[in-house]
């Protein structure tokens, strides 16, 4: 199979959208409607329309945050640790699990900033010189969470488009309008030469060394915001390795759930193999071993 030809069936995707596409945009448009509606009437009302009661203070945002959090972590998996480790298979699905990486980061930092009851006030978490002579408590979870999120997020957007960035630029032959000047802009005048390759693969590999760490770091810092706690059961030293194997778990299991439909409503059997399907289930089951020992040690 060509290039050419897997270029022609990737890029196919960007052509006009049709009603299901409109439907899904609809269908997202009605629920963010439904979340400002649900945000202004928090505003006004308080924090106790969310369920935040004593002993309950963390309630349903932080839930969210962990839960968001914990898918965002197998596209940085995916991408960086296979490609370390120069495993082939995991180019079907790179993208796809970056994409969900850089939109689940972004939708958990949204959370924390829901959590605080005045949200409007969120750059006071962030450490600046400032008229009011205050500085961040950088023991509170707050501000750990706001450094984990901001690093990931960074890490992983960049990560994606340094990836796509031949993509871009194979996007931009191919089209004539508008979106090819957009195109020419954002593909920073890749042409595909060999040199160009050689800093691109030595770039990847530094950005794929950068972004493994994160994936354990980041997630150890969302476990610390309940390790730290002196509640027991939670006051445990097992709970960043626990929520790092469970982030992984979960993320694995997201992107399947993702590439299923995908592959079919974009009739990429070609490109997304079972083979592909049975290898991430193969990480999954790996994951799961270590979230079923975090479980079991506990009874100990």
């Amino acid at each position: 199979m060509s290039f050419a030809k897997i270029n022609d069936d990737i890029l196919r995707t960007l052509h006009a959208p049709g009603p299901l596409w409109y439907a899904g945009i609809l269908l997202a448009i009605s629920a963010l409607a439904v979340g400002a509606f649900a945000f202004l009437h928090q505003a006004q009302t308080g924090l106790g329309v969310a369920g935040y009661e004593h002993p309950i203070l963390w309630s349903i945002y932080i839930t969210n945050f962990v839960f968001w959090v914990g898918i965002a972590h197998s596209g940085t998996l995916i991408s960086a640790v296979l490609f370390l480790f120069r495993a082939r298979w995991r180019t079907a699905v790179s993208r796809s699990a970056e994409a969900m990486t850089v939109f689940a980061v972004a939708t958990a930092g949204l959370f924390p900033i829901l959590h605080l009851g005045r949200p409007w006030f969120f750059y006071w978490l962030i450490p600046y010189p400032n008229e009011r002579q205050l500085w961040v408590n950088f023991r509170s979870p707050l501000v750990w969470d706001l450094f984990a999120i901001t690093t990931y997020l960074t890490v992983s957007a960049l990560f994606l488009y340094l990836g796509l960035m031949p993509d871009i630029a194979a996007a931009r032959d191919k089209v004539k309008d508008w979106r090819r000047r957009i195109y020419r802009l954002l593909a920073l005048g890749w042409l595909g030469t060999s040199r160009q390759w050689r800093h691109y693969t030595a770039l990847y590999g530094f950005f794929a060394a950068l972004a493994t760490p994160l994936v354990i770091s980041v997630h150890s810092i969302v476990s610390w915001d309940f390790a730290m706690a002196i509640l027991p059961g939670w006051h445990s030293t097992i709970f960043a390795p626990y929520f790092v194997a469970g982030a992984i778990f979960s993320g694995t299991a997201m992107v399947i759930t993702l590439l299923i439909p995908m592959r079919r409503i974009f009739r990429l059997e070609t490109y997304i193999t079972v083979h592909h399907f049975e290898n991430l289930s193969k990480l999954m089951l790996t994951t799961s071993l270590i979230v079923g020992y975090a479980y079991v040690v506990e009874f100990f």
